[in-house]
């Protein structure tokens, strides 16, 4: 996941290709790792498949991801667009209910798993699931750390709870934590228009801007108590 350059580790990117049933699928920039993670990811959020056991095989190379599904691939699509991302309301939100207190405190808990805690001189973004337990994937681009994220969770069975992102909140970290059953997501920065956009049409709560006490609290339903809203 990284190279060693005058004694400075320094983060891997790549151009991956991914096939599914052979035919192009999509082109995105991610490290190399996790692969299997981002695959299923991809494939899950995109709706390609609804379970696990739509995937019949899945191979990794140095620059190309192979799966073979129960089902039919799409047109080729680049994943590294900030606000291209269409609601997808098929799949259902997961309730949580949260405290602004609660929410500062797991955005310090998430802190510690964020690359400026674990190994500072990589550029990556990092993203988590907390449902009982952390689910954690790195990457250096928000995108595709948020992808590999989700393969996690569907190859675990998790569903449900509340993403965390270093990221900035555009459609698709809003969308692809929505498909994994979030219906809380949290970054550390900024929005972007999109994000709250599409967090609003499928009813996602969106909490950004979380830096020591400060956030806010957009679209909520509910599930923050003592929010103002927004």
């Amino acid at each position: 996941m990284w190279r060693e350059i005058e004694g400075v580790k320094i983060a891997l990117d790549r151009l991956f290709e991914i096939y599914v049933n052979g035919r192009l699928a999509a082109t995105l920039v991610a490290s190399p790792a996790d692969l299997e993670d981002l695959a299923v990811g991809f494939l899950y959020a995109e709706g390609y498949i609804d379970s696990l056991d739509d995937v019949v095989e899945i191979k990794t190379g140095e620059r190309a991801i192979y799966a073979d599904i129960r089902g039919a691939a799409g047109p080729a699509k680049s994943l590294e667009e900030c606000g291209g991302v269409e609601a997808d309301p098929r799949r259902k939100l997961v309730e949580v209910s949260l405290t602004m207190d609660e929410v500062r405190y797991l955005a310090s808990e998430f802190g510690r798993f964020t690359m400026p805690s674990v190994e500072p001189s990589l550029a990556m973004h990092t993203s988590a699931l907390l449902n009982g337990e952390w689910l954690v994937a790195h990457d250096v681009s928000r995108h595709t750390a948020v992808l590999k994220l989700v393969g996690k969770a569907v190859r675990r069975g998790v569903r449900g709870g509340v993403v965390f992102t270093t990221g900035r909140a555009s459609s698709d970290v809003v969308a692809r934590s929505a498909a994994a059953g979030a219906s809380v997501v949290v970054s550390i920065r900024g929005p972007l228009y999109s994000g709250v956009e599409i967090a609003c049409r499928l009813g996602v709560t969106l909490v950004a801007n979380v830096r020591g006490r400060g956030l806010v609290v957009l679209c909520d339903r509910g599930r923050i108590a003592g929010s103002l809203k927004a």
